[in-house]
């Protein structure tokens, strides 16, 4: 009966119809309603005008339907989702995907921070950028790309190099993620420099990762204060890769050369904008916190490494500076 009753409900009949084609009271199929209700388990036949731009984000929107408890509690996330404004920092061989990736799904505010212009070393593996954007900066020309996307995006720019002072809210205002592409002088530092910043200021961030040989670091994300930061993760490290270096030495290789290739970029630059998506929707736990990950291409594979927040972190631990701390 409960089959017959369910096949019911395709948007053509009113509950009064279906409980007397199936001979059920009507308060009986009320009840029925509101326990799918409450389960996100029922769609409106026609949600165009609960959602914006519905049409254009229909498939986007449905996808997050799977995760939601209710018609009113997608349209909060997809609310959340297209307010948000997401900064990303350091746009080449994963961040110029993750700009494209997050703009095609929804969010409708972001900002790119870079100083470099596009060089021919950049295109088997930047998204956007061709031989005729060389010399321009990467801000520039990932923008343009982004508004033929959809021309109603919000999309500053920043032509600065992060360093240890470079984020400030006089500079890039307020946001509600920060993603850290950037890995001049190296991905240890910066993530210390935006992870820092975000702490003080209370906003969720995510370490954008690398490439080194055939293997791709699918970084972690951070909620302050929920999950363990930058610097709880840089801790253990520290403690677990502690080696005797007594007979050890240094072999210095000048202008290392390190390989890369399009499809390692976008598979770490697509982790990233999946982990963005579930932070701005405040309805979808990262699957990132407290994890980091090693995608290896060779194997096709990821290793996880789970990290805990620790009560002795400088940042967020039990005297931790950053403890609680909102802006």
């Amino acid at each position: 009966m409960i089959e017959q009753v369910l096949t019911s409900f395709d948007g053509t009949l009113s509950l009064e119809e279906i409980a007397s084609l199936h001979d059920v009271t009507l308060e009986t199929l009320i009840s029925l309603v509101e326990f799918l209700r409450t389960r996100g388990l029922l769609d409106n036949v026609s949600p165009s005008s609960d959602f914006d731009e519905y049409h254009r984000f229909r498939r986007v929107i449905h996808f997050l339907s799977d995760f939601s408890d209710s018609h009113e509690s997608l349209q909060i996330m997809w609310n959340k989702i297209r307010t948000a404004r997401v900064l990303i920092i350091g746009i080449g061989a994963v961040g110029s995907w993750v700009a494209t990736n997050l703009i095609e799904s929804g969010i409708n505010h972001i900002a790119l921070m870079d100083p470099d212009v596009v060089d021919i070393s950049n295109l088997h593996r930047q998204f956007s950028y061709t031989e005729s954007d060389i010399g321009r900066y990467k801000v520039d020309v990932l923008k343009q790309y982004l508004l033929t996307l959809n021309p109603e995006v919000s999309i500053d720019t920043y032509k600065k190099r992060l360093e240890s002072h470079t984020l400030s809210v006089e500079l890039i205002g307020s946001v509600d993620l920060i993603i850290n592409c950037a890995d001049k002088p190296n991905v240890d530092s910066t993530s210390l420099w935006v992870g820092e910043y975000c702490m003080e200021h209370n906003i969720p961030h995510i370490v954008g990762g690398g490439y080194n040989l055939h293997l791709s670091l699918v970084g972690q994300t951070v909620i302050p204060n929920k999950t363990a930061c930058v610097k709880c993760f840089q801790k253990t490290l520290e403690e677990e890769n502690v080696i005797d270096t007594t007979n050890i030495k240094k072999l210095a290789v000048k202008n290392r050369k390190v390989g890369s290739v399009g499809p390692m970029c976008s598979i770490n630059a697509s982790f990233i904008g999946m982990e963005a998506i579930k932070v701005i929707s405040g309805c979808i736990f990262p699957s990132n916190a407290n994890r980091r990950g090693e995608f290896d291409v060779i194997a096709m594979d990821i290793e996880y490494k789970d990290f805990q927040r620790r009560e002795d972190c400088e940042w967020c631990g039990k005297t931790g500076f950053y403890n609680n701390r909102r802006s």
